[in-house]
């Protein structure tokens, strides 16, 4: 899901100068590429030193801030081997050994649980707390029971659905069911394809999409209290005004609730860490109703056990999140996209380590084997090539870092001339 951010990109851009495209495989390119002589622009004393030499080590002439990545490329390229093996990615390739499924040729993962219905009297009381935000319809017990996205499957639906508005209500739903020993499931957005959010033993499921509120913005401290019902899509919408954005980004749909509690990531991990480095503190009801909150708003404490960390990837197990303090980042104002394509899953992988240990900071890697582009072009109209794809974006702000992005502008068709990448497709965009 995370790959639409990419494709959102690709499909912004026009097929104009800000976009370039090469096809390293034809030798005409190579030929008049590695004969013309580059020069770049300099910007307060960042920028490349000009060459006069026509030769292929023109291409080394460029600004030293990105020889290192040049170098780790080239290192990694020594080591680049065939591919002995298919991608564990096809699903043609994947043998199903001492794995119980749905069924016969079924890809479901059925969660067995035993049921047990639930007293009228723990209804009464749910009903006189949230009032008309409660439902025993089947077909909403069911889709809250059985989401399509998930591979999982479970047995049984919860008895009912209540939709709290308040920290309160939660607190005193908990303490219910906690009294008639009822089981209770945390909603969030339904993007998890693991199961997260099934109810194989039946019982309370409590939606927290009433719950979105946005609670307090402090950009001097760069950060923002919301409750867990906001989507992160949602959040970013209304952070961009002040210059500010949230940058975990993993399925749309996902909200702050469910990616704390499933310690969730994105394509922008990689630069800004997963959702446990992007959280400052919770408040949870506990399995009794109590409320907690797990730290204070203070950057740097060492002050007692990091009950943050613990709850953040708890799946719901742990206590119901109610309040949540994220750290925020500034909106980048440059940055460039590369796709570029290989032979094999392997020579992608030695690229994306090479790039990493190079010490270059890049904001995004992705890498998809042929099933997954396959995939793309067929959901979104696409016609990309059908091989191992390995994605970089880099980012940067103010002028340093538009000489940066443009660094990666001349960098990348080296590398792909060095490498013998077979499709390469770099973009630039300007916030």
């Amino acid at each position: 899901m995370a790959l639409l951010s990419w494709l959102s990109r690709l499909r912004s851009c026009s097929c104009s100068s800000s976009k370039c495209l090469f096809n390293l495989r034809s030798s005409s390119y190579s030929q008049s590429f590695c004969r013309t002589q580059l020069k770049a622009p300099t910007v307060n004393g960042y920028g490349f030193h000009s060459q006069s030499q026509q030769t292929k080590t023109s291409f080394f002439s460029w600004s030293s801030s990105m020889l290192p990545l040049a170098l780790a490329v080239s290192a990694g390229s020594l080591a680049l081997q065939p591919l002995s093996s298919p991608s564990l990615c096809d699903a043609s390739n994947i043998e199903a050994q001492g794995v119980s499924f749905g069924g016969k040729d079924s890809t479901e993962y059925v969660v067995k649980g035993s049921h047990k219905e639930v007293p009228e009297e723990l209804i009464e009381e749910l009903k006189a707390i949230c009032q008309d935000d409660l439902t025993l319809d089947y077909d909403e017990r069911y889709i809250h029971g059985k989401p399509q996205n998930s591979f999982h499957k479970a047995v049984n639906i919860p008895d009912v659905v209540v939709f709290p508005r308040s920290e309160e209500e939660v607190s005193e739903i908990v303490k219910i069911c906690d009294k008639h020993k009822v089981p209770i499931v945390p909603y969030g957005g339904a993007t998890s394809i693991e199961g997260h959010t099934l109810s194989p033993n039946g019982g309370v499921c409590i939606d927290m999409s009433l719950m979105k509120r946005i609670k307090a913005l402090h950009v001097e401290d760069m950060d923002v209290i919301v409750e867990p019902g906001i989507g992160w899509m949602e959040l970013n919408e209304y952070l961009e005004p002040y210059g500010l954005f949230f940058p975990l980004d993993p399925g749309p749909g996902a909200t702050i609730g469910g990616m704390c509690a499933t310690r969730c990531s994105g394509s922008l991990a990689v630069r800004y860490g997963t959702m446990r480095d992007n959280v400052i503190n919770l408040k949870v009801v506990l399995a009794n109703g109590d409320i907690v909150k797990t730290a204070s708003r203070a950057r740097k404490s060492a002050a007692g056990y990091d009950l943050t960390r613990l709850v953040i990837g708890s799946e719901g197990t742990l206590g119901v999140i109610t309040e949540v303090t994220l750290r925020l980042q500034k909106i980048p104002q440059h940055s460039v996209v590369a796709m570029c394509n290989f032979p094999s899953i392997k020579d992608a992988a030695d690229v994306a380590i090479a790039t990493m240990l190079s010490g270059i900071q890049v904001s995004r890697v992705e890498l998809m084997d042929e099933v997954q582009v396959r995939a793309i072009n067929n959901a979104n109209g696409k016609n990309l090539p059908e091989t191992p794809t390995l994605l970089f974006e880099f980012i940067g702000t103010g002028e340093l870092g538009s000489v940066i992005c443009l660094d990666c502008h001349f960098l990348f068709p080296l590398i792909s001339w060095q490498l013998h990448f077979s499709f390469f497709v770099l973009v630039p965009i300007q916030h």
